[in-house]
């Protein structure tokens, strides 16, 4: 937090500055551009990718570790600043010839938002073009083919593609194929949570992410909540109380705190309190899905689980329930069937959890309820301000 940014959030509080004084701040999909206490894996990163400093392909990476350890915080920071000094660089003298090494392309995708062939392509393709490429009227083999003329005449390329071998995105295997179909002149860079034995692809070399001590993630939420928060609007205690609960998964600190600094601004309390704590916290499943997998889903599954998320307890009683108030709904253009269908979908993806219901008369297969199993205040927030901002 810079100079500029303390004055002004001092000036703010004349205007009545609320407990949410920076949403982004504290958002757990929010990355920072410059990770904090992440300096000893940002270092073996950087030994990984230091042939690329002489002008030369390092080799393929696997970067894994569990949910909120940091991984995809510390690669896209790292991918934006390296990509930044990409190109020619100045001669360097050798005993027979001036050389001029170019430092490769770093260009860093998320399978989340690529899970397909010309998805991934596509992404490439933006990240290295200063012109944007077209949704549509193009064919994947198409990108390919831009793909490769543009490695035969630009720099290699080191790509890194977050979030494998999830639910909803390729295996690391398949990833590889795709990027194998393009040229040679490329290194790929996989993040994941799985270990290297968990997955077919052998990459040269893998580093890992553990998750965060209890120090680091102190400090981490110390410096995102002093930007997002208003003064004193959350104690030290109150953020080593979150730390202990949340093991070491910044994701689910984040999560907390964001669901407490909701639930205290719904009160009108100028600061968060125990009981706001205690909300935060228990609006976090244990174990979580992350946001980032929520908010990825296409428009219409994501508008079900904002209206499953809404519904009553009594309209999410059961399965049958919770398909008719949902398809009842004036922003949900889909018949019961399909809801529920897609609802059971979500369930078969890991989003939501079938509950048996419990019945005493013992007749007939007994019926399930949904609950999700991601933070949904903090979702339902996330999803209406974004709805508000387009």
């Amino acid at each position: 937090m810079n100079i500029d940014d303390r004055i002004e959030r001092r000036l703010g509080y004349d205007t009545g500055m609320s407990v949410l004084a920076d949403f982004e701040a504290v958002s757990p999909v929010r990355h920072v551009d410059s990770p904090i206490g992440r300096g000893p894996a940002i270092e073996r990163l950087l030994d990984v990718f230091a042939p690329a400093f002489n002008g030369s392909l390092p080799p393929s990476v696997y970067v894994y570790g569990p949910k909120g350890s940091g991984k995809s915080a510390v690669v896209s920071a790292l991918f934006d600043r390296l990509a930044s000094h990409s190109g020619p660089r100045r001669a360097i003298q050798t005993t027979t010839r001036a050389v001029e090494p170019t430092i490769p392309g770093f260009v860093y995708v998320d399978a989340r938002q690529a899970s397909t062939r010309f998805r991934l392509y596509h992404a490439m393709l933006n990240a290295m073009s200063d012109d944007p490429v077209p949704d549509h009227g193009i064919g994947t083999e198409e990108l390919a083919d831009s793909l490769r003329d543009a490695m035969r005449t630009g720099p290699e390329l080191v790509v890194a593609v977050d979030h494998a071998n999830e639910s909803e995105t390729p295996t690391a295997t398949t990833l590889i194929d795709w990027l194998t179909e393009v040229g040679e002149r490329l290194t790929p860079a996989c993040l994941g949570r799985d270990p290297p034995d968990a997955i077919e692809w052998e990459p040269e070399t893998t580093v890992e992410f553990a998750k965060y001590r209890r120090h680091v993630l102190v400090e981490l939420l110390t410096s995102r909540c002093s930007t997002g928060l208003g003064r004193d609007a959350l104690s030290h205690d109150q953020i080593r109380e979150i730390v202990e609960w949340a093991a070491g998964d910044a994701h689910d600190a984040l999560a907390a705190v964001m669901g407490a600094a909701v639930n205290a601004e719904r009160a009108g309390a100028s600061t968060i309190r125990s009981g706001d704590i205690d909300a935060g916290i228990d609006g976090v499943p244990r174990p979580c899905v992350s946001l980032g997998r929520v908010l990825a889903l296409p428009e219409s599954r994501e508008r079900l689980l904002y209206e499953l998320t809404g519904l009553s307890d009594a309209e999410r009683s059961t399965v049958g329930e919770a398909t008719a108030a949902i398809a009842a709904r004036p922003g949900v253009d889909l018949s019961a069937s399909t809801v529920r269908r897609a609802l059971y979908e979500l369930a078969d993806a890991g989003l939501l959890e079938r509950v048996t219901v419990h019945r005493s008369d013992g007749k007939g297969r007994p019926p399930s309820r949904l609950v999700p199993l991601f933070p949904t205040v903090v979702f339902r927030e996330l999803f209406d301000r974004r709805a508000r901002t387009g």
